[in-house]
């Protein structure tokens, strides 16, 4: 493999894991790993990372015919282990069950490392691949050096192949389910950016590793969001309906549901009358598939109605600002829309803010500066006054933590602090000294930092 990949960027414990099942393998035993998660999160780039230095052969699939994609896989062969291997192979493959066998075969007494990647389009050249890979897999020889990796962007279909009724049930030695990057993990990616200009970076890219990469750290945002997000062919145009192609059908109007959402429906019958459709059937699929999630006040009664959101920041960026504008953008109108989509860009930002602010106090938490048996979340009432905190924190039943996170230029004031002592009255049980936090993109006014309130900046909550 090339010694001259860009470094691997926060996946240090999945490369453990991959690392310590190939030692596994040297020593004599056979493994298999699933690496399975949406597109550009990184599977790719993280197996080619792993099978640097080592016997390996690393695929990666199309979606072509299965004789076309078995005579690729014998020229990879070929490039990737020589000739004499390919020699070996008779000079290709009648099936993939052919192909996995000679493989054992190659790792009868040195280890080698298989990676294919992408199973699921294979599986649409190749009916019953899975069971293909079971059959080998449950019959092979005592002492084989094989590590086999599959890897997958159709969540769907490779938890079906894992899942209770699927071939693969039981068979995996090591799971790895890639997510997106956190806020934190993202900082990795973008060093240079100052805080304020990263977490907008990140609320425009999400957690995936390739967005990130192409924002340009030299540019201001708006160049980025120009070239990247309202330019025919940006990555970040383009992407999201890649995405949701892994894992969507083409009917049941998904889009128009998440469209909804962005555009800040966020109740049942709200996402219903907007998108104009019946959604039951469709908001399930989407929750399952990890697109949207239930969102319910923390500590909330049985029965409480719950709220709706996109789960993925990229995802909420593009069906808030894009999608409804895709049109104007491939007519040459891009800076247009970014200036009209000026109140929904600060709203998205907003979101992405108060979703930090949570995480960080749940690190606070974690590191032991906050209670240990504190449970954190968002909260509003259900019944009798409006009333919504951004960060609620619970001990037992009794609030003990009220929070307040807001994405303004100038640091919180007093005001924004009588405003949060004033909920003290609607939120549930809460202890008689609890705990105030502010959270500012710029931080806190001097005066409200000395009156013992806990607060904090963009820095700090990305640190």
């Amino acid at each position: 493999m090339s010694e001259r990949l860009r470094p691997l960027l926060d996946r240090d414990q999945e490369t453990s894991l991959l690392e310590a099942a190939w030692q596994r393998v040297v020593a004599g035993a056979s493994e298999l790993a699933v690496v399975w998660g949406r597109r550009r999160v990184g599977k790719t780039f993280l197996l080619s990372h792993f099978a640097t230095g080592k016997r390996a052969v690393h695929f990666g699939a199309t979606q072509q015919s299965q004789g076309v994609e078995l005579r690729r896989f014998a020229e990879t062969v070929r490039s990737q282990l020589g000739d004499r291997a390919f020699d070996l192979a008779g000079g290709g493959f009648r099936d993939w069950e052919g192909a996995l066998r000679f493989a054992t075969a190659l790792a009868a007494d040195e280890p080698l490392l298989l990676i294919l990647d992408e199973v699921p389009y294979l599986a649409q050249s190749t009916p019953g691949l899975a069971s293909i890979v079971q059959t080998v897999w449950d019959h092979l020889p005592t002492g084989t050096h094989l590590m086999l990796a599959l890897t997958g962007s159709a969540i769907s279909t490779v938890e079906a192949m894992l899942g209770p009724s699927g071939p693969l049930r039981g068979r995996p030695t090591l799971r790895l389910r890639l997510e997106p990057v956190d806020p934190l993990g993202g900082r990795l990616f973008l060093p240079k950016l100052d805080p304020t200009s990263y977490l907008e970076a990140y609320a425009a890219c999400g957690g995936y590793p390739l967005h990130l990469l192409a924002w340009d750290q030299q540019a201001s945002t708006t160049k980025n969001l120009r070239r990247l997000a309202v330019t025919p062919g940006g990555i970040l145009l383009d992407d999201a309906t890649g995405i949701l192609r892994e894992e969507l059908p083409d009917t049941g109007g998904y889009p128009r549901i998440l469209a909804a959402i962005g555009r800040g429906a966020t109740r049942f019958s709200e996402i219903a009358s907007e998108a104009d459709q019946r959604i039951d059937h469709a908001l399930d699929v989407l929750i399952e598939a990890g697109f949207v999630r239930k969102a319910l006040p923390i500590g909330s009664p049985r029965g409480a109605r719950p709220g709706y959101e996109i789960a993925d920041p990229y995802l909420a960026f593009w069906f808030s600002l894009l999608y409804q504008n895709v049109q104007l953008i491939d007519s040459g109108q891009g800076g247009a829309v970014l200036q009209r989509t000026e109140p929904l860009w600060q709203r998205h930002l907003g979101w992405v803010f108060e979703e930090l602010a949570r995480s960080h106090a749940r690190r606070l938490v974690a590191r032991g500066e906050l209670p240990g048996d504190l449970v954190v979340g968002r909260w509003w009432a259900t019944r009798g006054p409006q009333c919504e905190l951004d960060v609620l924190g619970l001990r037992g039943s009794h609030t003990a933590l009220l929070g307040e996170a807001r994405w303004q230029a100038r640091p919180l004031g007093i005001s924004v602090l009588n405003e949060l002592r004033q909920k003290l009255a609607y939120v549930p049980s809460p202890l008689d000294d609890p705990t105030y936090v502010l959270w500012g993109r710029n931080g806190v006014d001097a005066r409200v930092a000395a009156s013992g309130v806990l607060c904090f900046g963009l820095e700090h909550m990305l640190a």
